[in-house]
């Protein structure tokens, strides 16, 4: 087996982290987009059963950004809370 340099050592372990962490990324940006998209059927059908909705208080790229960077949390969270991990007030038990 040849020997490796500690420069392509280095050089193997940061390539696999830049693609463990364009992978976590990819998935927050999935989860984002299924999790937004869930909130805004819900969001339509509250206000069809003419309840009152409240208005997105981190919308937009703050909203984003926390979704993207910290989705493993909001995921646990949500199905320790209501059983899936794209959780909104539909799926509560009293809000349907």
């Amino acid at each position: 087996m040849p020997n490796l340099g500690t420069r392509a050592v280095l050089g193997k372990v940061l390539r696999g982290g830049a693609v463990l962490g364009a992978l976590y990324l990819l998935v927050g940006v999935g989860f984002h987009v299924a999790w937004k998209s869930a909130l805004s059927a819900c969001r339509e059908a509250r206000i069809a059963h003419g309840e009152w909705v409240e208005p997105e208080v981190l919308g937009g790229g703050l909203g984003f950004l926390f979704d993207v960077t910290f989705w493993p949390v909001y995921a646990w969270a949500n199905i320790y809370h209501d059983g899936t991990p794209l959780a909104t007030p539909c799926t509560h038990g009293g809000a349907q």
